[in-house]
């Protein structure tokens, strides 16, 4: 008895764990501790995207308050891209860990994950630009959280195309 592939309809033996035709997983066994985990780092991203945009959201409002006249339109400016960049790392971070976890359309994962690690990557970059730049501060706040997390949840989900429907 052959099953039928629910990703291209071919007939595939009843043992198989993934199709021979295109690779898609057949089974729950097809499913890795990898793309699980990307996920999870996905999560922790988002959580990480949403924390700087509040904070972001936050400075920019009482920005005014804090600094004379011409030192805030400086911190505006960084301010604003920060409260930008970090919205959409929050959104292409949560988007990815909805679409990994659920295993669904594995281009848009892609897509939303390089998306997320390049907003991180960002996000590090203005970091380092803006004045009073403390270098302890933007490798612990920006680069591990905001780069180097969705880089390794993009690099476990990258090679598993197959337990994606």
């Amino acid at each position: 008895m052959s099953l039928l592939c629910p990703k291209c309809g071919r007939k595939v033996p009843d043992d198989s764990v993934y199709c021979p035709y295109c690779a898609h997983g057949l089974k729950p066994s097809a499913a890795t501790p990898q793309v699980s985990a990307g996920g999870i780092l996905m999560i922790v991203t988002a959580i990480g995207s949403l924390t700087l945009l509040i904070l972001s959201i936050n400075a920019l409002v009482q920005i005014y308050g804090w600094f004379p006249r011409l030192v805030a339109q400086k911190w505006f400016i960084f301010g604003r891209l920060l409260t930008v960049i970090s919205f959409v790392a929050f959104v292409s971070a949560a988007s990815t860990a909805a679409l990994t976890l659920g295993r669904k359309n594995y281009r848009l994962t892609i897509i939303s994950a390089f998306v997320c690690t390049f907003s991180g990557l960002a996000t590090y970059a203005i970091s380092v630009i803006i004045p009073d730049f403390n270098s302890m501060n933007s490798f612990i706040y920006y680069f591990l959280p905001l780069f180097v997390t969705p880089l390794i949840g993009t690099l476990l989900i990258l090679k598993r195309k197959q337990e994606f429907k």
